[in-house]
């Protein structure tokens, strides 16, 4: 196997002057968060999210994407940040409260973003590089490492029957989240047996499978597998997921971190190489440069032809758009050693430049579909790179969301989202939509060293 070992650390902070903006802005917000209650009690009060005539709340207690899990990633690295001004007291009055919630409740989803690999992350993420915390953190670890061991059979037989869902694989509820916390703790024999074998199931998600009598890559989700009504309505043959969030990029990152942190396997090539090609396949050179569909349907995939409809309305977000999907194509030619790929992610890249006339497509400063994640992947990609273009794209977005920041609100940043059929300014205090993740992103780029935090993100 031909691997490198480059491990993604390298780190380009913003300039003095630039630090001195985001240190006002960011103290601002960060006081806001200093009573877990307090933000928990706003949050309980916000309307709900409104999605395919559903509607979800938009606050659990023990979410990474939505509660107290996603803060203690903030107070993390603002305790490293200042380690003498009490964060970390604050951190651990959030970890008090996921404590008493799974000592109460318990917590038996296993993923990133709204279970046990999320609260570990967190946990780890306070705990001074593994230096405190250490008997809640070997508690919870035992407690998922049992219950994942346990997954992984049931997964691998309902895989190899055929019965292949978006949540059991992706970066958000599946097996991609759950292994890249796996590799974060592979110091753990059986942490490390479980990243191995979560390298191992993806090879069946890898391998053709048979639909309706003809062969289809594995990773093929039919019609009843979408995850909403409108996705079934307008993919009613079925679709292949290319975003980061929650289509086979998020796999294709998990594997070529695992090779670039030292996993090394014959398979392990093939299935990176059989990812990276897919999506490399369905690149577009648009107008505005290099972009990929979210989603291509079967009768896309069958005819080998994008319909015109599936790259309007794009958006370079990190869920499914060019930043996420470029990075891993990028992180596999790394971990390959594939020129052409890491050229093609970079190309990508650099191509966002001609779309920031108008923002990317995006309207709020938050990390999953928002100015601040598209600011975090540039920043990584030019701390990786050294690349002047991107660092010059980095700092003008990084102005934008500053221009973003709004005293008025509760948490210094607005969403945007859907309320009685109109785009309307909400408060969130998480991670993944709210203040939360773009105060890490502002966080990180006044520090010297790469932030741990962004693993989440599956981008190193």
């Amino acid at each position: 196997m031909t691997t490198t070992s480059y491990i993604c650390d390298k780190w380009i902070p913003i300039n003095l002057d630039m630090k001195d903006k985001v240190t006002v802005i960011l103290q601002e917000i960060a006081n806001r968060y200093k009573d877990p209650d307090q933000v928990r009690m706003y949050m309980k009060k916000t309307p709900p999210i409104e999605a395919d005539g559903m509607k979800m709340d938009r606050w659990s207690d023990e979410s990474l994407g939505s509660g107290f899990t996603g803060i203690c990633l903030l107070m993390g690295q603002l305790d490293r940040l200042y380690p003498e001004d009490g964060w970390d007291i604050v951190g651990h009055q959030y970890l008090e409260r996921i404590r008493m919630i799974v000592e109460q409740k318990g917590v038996y989803d296993l993923s990133l973003y709204s279970g046990l690999s999320g609260i570990l992350l967190a946990i780890y993420s306070l705990s001074r590089k593994g230096t405190r915390y250490q008997g809640m953190l070997d508690s919870l670890a035992s407690w998922f490492e049992e219950a994942v061991l346990h997954n992984l059979v049931l997964c691998r037989k309902e895989w190899g029957r055929g019965q292949l869902q978006m949540s059991q694989y992706d970066a958000i509820s599946g097996f991609t989240g759950i292994g890249r916390i796996a590799m974060l703790f592979s110091d753990r024999p059986t942490m490390h047996t479980i990243w191995n074998q979560t390298i191992e199931l993806f090879q069946i998600m890898c391998s053709d499978r048979t639909w309706n009598g003809h062969p289809v890559p594995g990773w093929y989700i039919t019609t009843e597998n979408q995850f909403q009504k409108n996705e079934k309505k307008q993919y009613p043959q079925g679709n292949f997921n290319l975003g980061l969030s929650h289509g086979i990029a998020g796999p294709l990152a998990f594997l070529s971190l695992s090779a670039l942190n030292g996993a090394d396997s014959l398979p392990l090539v093939g299935d990176i190489n059989r990812l990276s090609q897919f999506i490399h396949h369905w690149l577009v050179q648009d107008t505005e440069g290099v972009i990929w569909p979210g989603r291509v349907s079967l009768e896309e995939w069958v005819d080998n032809r994008l319909q015109p409809e599936s790259t309007q309305y794009y958006r370079d977000s990190w869920c499914y758009g060019v930043p996420g999907i470029a990075r891993s194509i990028w992180l596999a030619g790394q971990a390959l050693q594939n020129k052409d790929w890491i050229e093609t992610g970079l190309h990508a890249y650099l191509d966002i430049e001609k779309r920031l006339y108008r923002k990317g497509g995006l309207s709020s400063a938050t990390l999953c579909h928002g100015i601040g994640g598209l600011l975090h992947l540039i920043q990584r990609m030019y701390s990786d790179t050294g690349h002047e273009q991107l660092g010059m794209m980095r700092d003008r977005l990084l102005e934008e969301v500053l221009d973003m920041f709004d005293t008025n609100s509760a948490f210094g940043f607005y969403d945007h989202s859907l309320l009685d059929g109109r785009l309307t300014e909400v408060d969130e205090a998480g991670f993944l939509n709210g203040s939360a993740g773009v105060a890490l992103v502002l966080a990180s780029l006044i520090g010297n060293e790469s932030p741990d935090w962004d693993a989440a993100l599956l981008i190193r």
